[in-house]
């Protein structure tokens, strides 16, 4: 085993120290990070449409067999518009704020003003955008939302990078120290942001020569080839999120990109189609297609307790283990770990370069998306829906997610016990290995480990 923690010690943590350092991937994720109160606030409002206010033909409230009359669900749909005006201005304009906030991180660590790289970014985003709806001279919805959010993604390191060059280059006003620091940084950003809006002006103005633009490139130049390869990024995350972490790196932040950047969009394509044509039955018959691999999903049957189904392992040692330190860190992790944080159990045990514990936190997860699939692919639980906030507690995430879906409950507990039922033969091996590791310990060792 010692030898297989040192292969992959020197295969993966230089690798991960290194993504780890990487200005851009820490950008995008402080960017995303940022952006969490408006997706979490967005995706209660969903929530709140798609489940407590729905109760036609197809929603939770009409599985349970409760039937309301027409004129009550009409004054009820009636609601959902304000879930619907918060969802436009919070998932629905994704795109918009990656930029800003994005920009913003990127220019914090290049140590230059953040504040005008975010403000130019957003801005340069609106410049590469077509102002085109058919006839009308709108801004489409679908150029704002999660669907085009890697087109945010690159602006807003892009410009960042074009400002960081030209303060460097010092190509800025520069007004006396008498003027109010306001003003001066205000006038500091407007040579770069004349030279930047310009080339993405010029940019713009070159594509539509051509009857395309940015957003449209970046969709089938990049997004396009990437959701077609949904099961290869969900199970490059499903399996390295743990394997990070097993080496103290955080497995979720550090691929982001994968996150926020590919499969949280997919959630939201999903949702924008079942809000379109209200149920998962209509949509298909309408020939459309739901992603299996949207975030939701992983939530809500693979990350359960947190990353490598930890809230298992919690239970597994209140079952399995006998030593009152192991179940005394067990009973101050399981608070947080219903809520599917598991930092306290990561630390606390430790996970984090636990040779014992290595196998089953890195093999579980494949093992319950495995499950997920072919439960999905069998028709036993239906696609996502809805958003539900990550920090659901295993079952409800998955029964939230769902609209309701009974099954896609049952089978989230189902997949708690499978990961208990891993964890529980390591949780022994793991007991006696440190009851051996102190029989063998003298008080020389004792008093040598003390030494500084």
């Amino acid at each position: 085993m010692s030898k297989v923690i040192s292969s992959l010690e020197k295969v993966l943590l230089p690798f991960a120290i290194k993504i780890g350092k990487q200005p851009h991937v820490n950008a995008i994720k402080n960017g995303f990070i940022k952006l969490m109160p408006l997706t979490l606030a967005g995706a209660m409002f969903v929530l709140i449409n798609n489940v407590f206010l729905s109760f036609g033909e197809g929603s939770f409230f009409y599985s349970m067999g409760i039937r309301l009359d027409a004129s009550t669900i009409e004054n009820l749909n009636s609601f959902k518009a304000i879930g619907g005006n918060v969802y436009n201005g919070t998932l629905g304009i994704m795109s918009l704020m990656a930029p800003f906030f994005i920009g913003m991180a990127l220019a914090e660590e290049r140590k230059v003003d953040s504040l005008a790289a975010g403000l130019l970014s957003v801005a340069a985003f609106m410049t590469v955008t077509p102002y085109s709806v058919g006839e009308a001279y709108a801004v489409g919805a679908n150029w704002l939302g999660g669907a085009n959010i890697i087109s945010g993604i690159i602006i807003g390191l892009v410009v960042a990078e074009m400002f960081t060059f030209i303060v460097h280059k010092n190509w800025v006003i520069r007004l006396p120290d008498s003027v109010p620091a306001s003003v001066s940084r205000s006038f500091s950003a407007v040579i770069p942001g004349f030279i930047i809006l310009s080339i993405m002006g010029i940019i713009s103005w070159a594509l539509t020569h051509w009857s395309t633009n940015f957003h449209q490139i970046i969709m089938d130049g990049i997004s396009t080839p990437l959701a077609s390869m949904g099961a290869i990024v969900g199970w490059a995350y499903v399996i390295f999120v743990p394997l990070l972490w097993f080496f103290g790196i955080h497995g979720s932040l550090a691929l982001t990109a994968l996150d926020s950047g590919i499969m949280t969009p997919w959630a939201l394509e999903n949702i924008a189609t079942y809000q379109q044509y209200g149920s998962v039955a209509a949509a298909l018959e309408a020939g459309k297609s739901f992603h299996v691999w949207a975030k939701p999903m992983l939530d809500s049957y693979v990350f359960l307790g947190g990353s490598g189904a930890t809230l298992g392992l919690i239970i597994a040692i209140f079952i399995a283990s006998r030593r009152a330190d192991y179940r005394s860190v067990a009973k101050l992790a399981l608070p947080s770990g219903i809520f599917q944080i598991n930092e306290p159990i990561l630390f606390g045990l430790p996970i984090i370069m636990n040779p014992v514990m290595l196998i089953p936190f890195v093999l579980v997860q494949p093992i319950l998306a495995a499950i997920m699939i072919i439960a999905y692919s069998l028709g036993i639980i239906p696609p996502i829906t809805n958003m539900a906030p990550w920090t659901m507690p295993t079952g409800l995430g998955a029964f939230f997610s769902t609209n309701g879906s009974i099954a896609a409950l049952l089978l989230a507990l189902f997949n708690l016990v499978i990961a208990t039922l891993i964890y529980m033969p390591f949780v022994i091996v793991a007991n006696k290995a440190q009851t051996a590791i102190e029989e063998e310990e003298t008080e020389e060792d004792i008093a040598n480990a003390l030494k500084f």
